[in-house]
């Protein structure tokens, strides 16, 4: 299975909005359609859950300016008026997903649900271990 194949797998449930894939590096692997999250964005992603901070704090998203807060040192959850963001890192890569607020998924558990499906079938290139 390709990334692509993989990333669209995370909307094909119906779950998610858009999803991305990124590496380390903030290089997009695979991302769905509409998805507009740049390299930039990605790497501030990933400098915030280095960062290990107990504060609500706002990053622009695809133009849109989120209230995040760190869940634990793997994921970040992020919300405007109608949208919510989540971001989960693993060793390799970072997994970000957009949902409604009115969507009657959990985000955070389809980004969850899906870093342990790409853990017990890792990656084209990339193993993935556990997210959780």
């Amino acid at each position: 299975m390709t990334w692509e194949e993989m990333v669209d797998s995370l909307t094909q449930e119906g779950k998610l909005q858009k999803a991305a894939i990124f590496d380390l590096n903030g290089e997009k692997l695979a991302g769905t359609l509409g998805i507009k999250l740049s390299k930039t964005e990605a790497l501030s992603l990933l400098t915030c859950l280095n960062g290990r901070s107990n504060n609500i704090f706002g990053l622009f998203i695809e133009g849109e300016l989120y209230s995040f807060f760190l869940v634990d040192d793997h994921t970040l959850i992020g919300k405007t008026q109608n949208t919510i963001f989540v971001a989960q890192r693993s060793k390799n890569v970072l997994i970000c997903a957009f949902s409604g607020m009115k969507s009657n998924v959990s985000c955070l558990g389809g980004v969850r649900n899906f870093a342990t499906k790409l853990a017990l079938q890792s990656g084209p290139d990339t193993v993935v271990p556990s997210l959780i």
